[in-house]
Protein backbone atom coordinates (compact mmCIF):
# COMPACT_ATOMS: atom_id res chain seq x y z
CA UNK A 1 0.00 0.00 0.00
CA UNK A 2 2.40 2.27 0.72
CA UNK A 3 4.54 1.40 -2.34
CA UNK A 4 1.62 2.09 -4.25
CA UNK A 5 1.01 5.45 -2.55
CA UNK A 6 4.50 6.60 -3.26
CA UNK A 7 4.75 5.75 -6.86
CA UNK A 8 0.98 8.17 -7.04
CA UNK A 9 2.58 11.04 -5.20
CA UNK A 10 5.78 10.66 -7.60
CA UNK A 11 3.60 10.03 -10.51
CA UNK A 12 1.75 13.19 -9.63
CA UNK A 13 5.02 15.29 -9.25
CA UNK A 14 5.97 14.26 -12.58
CA UNK A 15 2.95 14.97 -14.03
CA UNK A 16 2.74 18.75 -12.32
CA UNK A 17 6.87 18.93 -13.64
CA UNK A 18 5.66 18.59 -17.37
CA UNK A 19 2.15 20.50 -16.81
CA UNK A 20 4.68 23.58 -15.38
CA UNK A 21 7.23 22.74 -18.32
CA UNK A 22 4.70 23.11 -21.08
CA UNK A 23 3.48 25.98 -19.93
CA UNK A 24 6.62 27.99 -20.11
CA UNK A 25 7.21 26.57 -23.19
CA UNK A 26 3.70 27.73 -24.53
CA UNK A 27 4.28 31.61 -22.32
CA UNK A 28 8.27 31.74 -24.22
CA UNK A 29 6.68 30.84 -27.62
CA UNK A 30 3.87 33.55 -27.61
CA UNK A 31 6.40 35.98 -25.47
CA UNK A 32 3.95 36.19 -22.52
CA UNK A 33 6.95 36.99 -19.96
CA UNK A 34 4.52 38.22 -17.43
CA UNK A 35 3.22 34.87 -17.12
CA UNK A 36 6.64 33.00 -17.28
CA UNK A 37 7.87 35.25 -14.11
CA UNK A 38 4.29 33.97 -12.37
CA UNK A 39 5.42 30.85 -12.78
CA UNK A 40 8.66 31.11 -11.93
CA UNK A 41 8.16 32.95 -8.43
CA UNK A 42 5.22 30.38 -7.65
CA UNK A 43 8.11 27.74 -7.51
CA UNK A 44 10.45 29.53 -5.65
CA UNK A 45 7.52 30.05 -3.06
CA UNK A 46 7.87 26.62 -2.63
CA UNK A 47 11.66 26.26 -2.55
CA UNK A 48 14.08 28.04 -3.71
CA UNK A 49 16.08 26.99 -6.49
CA UNK A 50 19.69 28.33 -8.01
CA UNK A 51 18.08 27.32 -11.36
CA UNK A 52 14.55 28.85 -11.33
CA UNK A 53 15.83 31.92 -9.68
CA UNK A 54 18.27 32.40 -13.18
CA UNK A 55 15.37 31.67 -15.32
CA UNK A 56 13.68 34.10 -13.52
CA UNK A 57 16.25 36.97 -13.55
CA UNK A 58 16.49 36.15 -17.14
CA UNK A 59 13.00 36.66 -18.00
CA UNK A 60 12.85 39.93 -16.10
CA UNK A 61 15.89 40.93 -18.45
CA UNK A 62 12.99 40.20 -21.36
CA UNK A 63 10.41 42.62 -20.15
CA UNK A 64 13.13 45.34 -19.47
CA UNK A 65 12.72 44.97 -15.45
CA UNK A 66 16.62 45.29 -15.02
CA UNK A 67 16.10 46.15 -11.20
CA UNK A 68 13.90 43.30 -10.58
CA UNK A 69 16.66 40.96 -12.51
CA UNK A 70 19.46 42.47 -10.05
CA UNK A 71 17.58 41.84 -7.01
CA UNK A 72 16.83 38.10 -8.07
CA UNK A 73 20.24 37.56 -8.30
CA UNK A 74 21.15 38.64 -5.11
CA UNK A 75 21.24 35.46 -3.36
CA UNK A 76 23.02 33.75 -5.66
CA UNK A 77 25.93 36.43 -6.24
CA UNK A 78 26.72 35.84 -2.04
CA UNK A 79 27.49 32.72 -2.72
CA UNK A 80 31.26 31.28 -3.33
CA UNK A 81 30.81 29.69 -6.66
CA UNK A 82 28.31 31.63 -8.99
CA UNK A 83 28.23 30.67 -12.61
CA UNK A 84 29.53 33.27 -16.04
CA UNK A 85 25.47 32.67 -16.66
CA UNK A 86 24.20 34.48 -13.30
CA UNK A 87 27.22 36.74 -13.48
CA UNK A 88 26.54 37.31 -17.55
CA UNK A 89 22.86 38.54 -16.84
CA UNK A 90 24.23 40.63 -13.81
CA UNK A 91 26.46 42.22 -16.59
CA UNK A 92 23.46 42.74 -18.94
CA UNK A 93 21.35 44.46 -16.18
CA UNK A 94 24.24 46.59 -15.41
CA UNK A 95 24.85 47.50 -18.56
CA UNK A 96 21.55 47.87 -19.62
CA UNK A 97 21.16 50.82 -16.47
CA UNK A 98 23.98 52.46 -17.73
CA UNK A 99 26.18 51.18 -15.36
CA UNK A 100 29.45 51.12 -17.20
CA UNK A 101 32.00 50.45 -14.52
CA UNK A 102 30.56 47.56 -12.71
CA UNK A 103 29.40 45.88 -16.15
CA UNK A 104 33.03 45.77 -17.25
CA UNK A 105 34.22 44.56 -13.60
CA UNK A 106 31.59 41.75 -13.98
CA UNK A 107 32.52 41.10 -17.62
CA UNK A 108 36.41 40.93 -16.90
CA UNK A 109 35.37 38.34 -14.15
CA UNK A 110 33.44 35.96 -16.75
CA UNK A 111 36.32 36.72 -19.29
CA UNK A 112 38.94 35.77 -16.58
CA UNK A 113 37.66 32.10 -16.25
CA UNK A 114 36.56 31.46 -19.56
CA UNK A 115 39.17 32.38 -22.45
CA UNK A 116 35.97 32.46 -25.01
CA UNK A 117 32.35 33.99 -24.55
CA UNK A 118 31.60 35.55 -27.82
CA UNK A 119 28.80 37.28 -26.50
CA UNK A 120 30.44 38.97 -23.51
CA UNK A 121 33.46 40.11 -25.40
CA UNK A 122 30.47 42.07 -27.88
CA UNK A 123 29.16 43.13 -24.45
CA UNK A 124 32.99 44.52 -23.51
CA UNK A 125 32.63 46.65 -27.29
CA UNK A 126 29.63 47.59 -26.08
CA UNK A 127 30.96 49.25 -23.00
CA UNK A 128 34.18 50.50 -24.61
CA UNK A 129 32.32 52.50 -27.62
CA UNK A 130 29.88 54.15 -24.45
CA UNK A 131 32.93 55.45 -22.99
CA UNK A 132 34.35 56.69 -26.42
CA UNK A 133 37.30 53.94 -26.05
CA UNK A 134 36.31 53.02 -30.11
CA UNK A 135 39.98 51.28 -30.69
CA UNK A 136 39.14 48.71 -27.85
CA UNK A 137 35.92 48.11 -28.81
CA UNK A 138 36.83 47.34 -32.18
CA UNK A 139 38.78 45.03 -31.23
CA UNK A 140 36.57 43.14 -28.72
CA UNK A 141 33.59 43.55 -31.88
CA UNK A 142 36.60 41.47 -33.70
CA UNK A 143 37.49 39.39 -30.96
CA UNK A 144 33.81 38.38 -30.61
CA UNK A 145 33.28 38.00 -34.15
CA UNK A 146 36.37 35.61 -34.29
CA UNK A 147 34.69 33.50 -31.56
CA UNK A 148 31.32 33.56 -34.66
CA UNK A 149 29.18 35.53 -32.37
CA UNK A 150 26.20 36.44 -34.60
CA UNK A 151 27.56 38.28 -37.80
CA UNK A 152 24.48 40.71 -38.12
CA UNK A 153 25.16 42.45 -34.69
CA UNK A 154 28.96 42.74 -35.07
CA UNK A 155 28.99 44.55 -38.49
CA UNK A 156 26.22 46.65 -37.33
CA UNK A 157 28.06 47.20 -33.89
CA UNK A 158 31.75 47.91 -35.83
CA UNK A 159 29.08 50.11 -38.47
CA UNK A 160 28.53 52.24 -35.47
CA UNK A 161 32.00 52.22 -34.45
CA UNK A 162 32.63 53.50 -37.83
CA UNK A 163 30.19 56.14 -37.66
CA UNK A 164 31.12 57.63 -34.68
CA UNK A 165 34.72 57.84 -36.11
CA UNK A 166 33.19 59.92 -38.99
CA UNK A 167 33.81 57.28 -41.55
CA UNK A 168 30.37 56.71 -43.26
CA UNK A 169 31.40 54.96 -46.24
CA UNK A 170 32.89 51.80 -44.42
CA UNK A 171 29.84 52.17 -42.59
CA UNK A 172 27.71 51.61 -45.58
CA UNK A 173 30.14 48.66 -46.90
CA UNK A 174 29.21 47.01 -43.81
CA UNK A 175 25.69 47.77 -43.64
CA UNK A 176 24.06 47.54 -47.40
CA UNK A 177 24.90 43.58 -47.47
CA UNK A 178 22.93 43.45 -43.98
CA UNK A 179 20.35 45.85 -45.46
CA UNK A 180 19.61 43.62 -48.90
CA UNK A 181 19.51 40.88 -46.42
CA UNK A 182 16.68 42.27 -44.39
CA UNK A 183 15.25 45.31 -45.48
CA UNK A 184 13.07 45.71 -41.73
CA UNK A 185 15.48 45.90 -39.57
CA UNK A 186 15.16 49.24 -37.91
CA UNK A 187 18.55 49.26 -36.39
CA UNK A 188 20.45 48.88 -39.85
CA UNK A 189 18.05 50.78 -41.67
CA UNK A 190 19.06 53.43 -39.38
CA UNK A 191 22.62 53.73 -39.17
CA UNK A 192 22.57 53.22 -43.17
CA UNK A 193 20.45 56.25 -43.27
CA UNK A 194 22.63 58.26 -40.96
CA UNK A 195 25.56 57.16 -42.78
CA UNK A 196 24.19 58.26 -46.28
CA UNK A 197 23.33 61.53 -44.45
CA UNK A 198 27.01 62.03 -43.36
CA UNK A 199 28.21 61.98 -46.92
CA UNK A 200 25.16 64.04 -48.18
CA UNK A 201 23.73 61.45 -50.45
CA UNK A 202 20.11 62.50 -50.05
CA UNK A 203 18.93 60.20 -52.93
CA UNK A 204 20.02 57.66 -50.93
CA UNK A 205 18.08 58.13 -48.73
CA UNK A 206 15.11 58.63 -50.57
CA UNK A 207 15.42 55.66 -52.16
CA UNK A 208 15.41 53.86 -48.86
CA UNK A 209 12.43 55.63 -47.28
CA UNK A 210 10.52 55.91 -50.22
CA UNK A 211 8.26 52.70 -50.02
CA UNK A 212 6.99 53.67 -46.73
CA UNK A 213 6.74 57.74 -46.12
CA UNK A 214 5.05 60.39 -47.86
CA UNK A 215 7.35 63.05 -49.66
CA UNK A 216 6.46 65.38 -47.09
CA UNK A 217 7.73 63.04 -44.36
CA UNK A 218 10.62 62.23 -46.32
CA UNK A 219 11.92 65.77 -46.15
CA UNK A 220 11.66 65.82 -42.05
CA UNK A 221 13.34 62.79 -42.26
CA UNK A 222 16.50 64.42 -43.79
CA UNK A 223 16.51 67.43 -42.50
CA UNK A 224 16.53 65.45 -39.13
CA UNK A 225 19.26 63.53 -40.66
CA UNK A 226 21.59 66.60 -41.72
CA UNK A 227 21.34 68.13 -38.38
CA UNK A 228 22.92 64.75 -36.91
CA UNK A 229 25.52 66.11 -38.95
CA UNK A 230 26.25 69.49 -36.88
Amino acid sequence: MMFTMLLLISGCAANNDESMSNSLDFYEQTHNYHKMIDLYKAELKKSDSTSIRTKLANTYLLIDDYESSLFTLVPLLEKNDVSSEILSIKAKALYKINDFYNAQLTCETILANESINAEIENMMGLIHAENNRYEESRLYFNRARTHFHDDTIIQNNLAVLDLFERKPQAAISRLTPLYRQDKNDIKIKSNLLIAFAQIDDVSAVRSILMSQYSQSEIDGIIAELLELKL
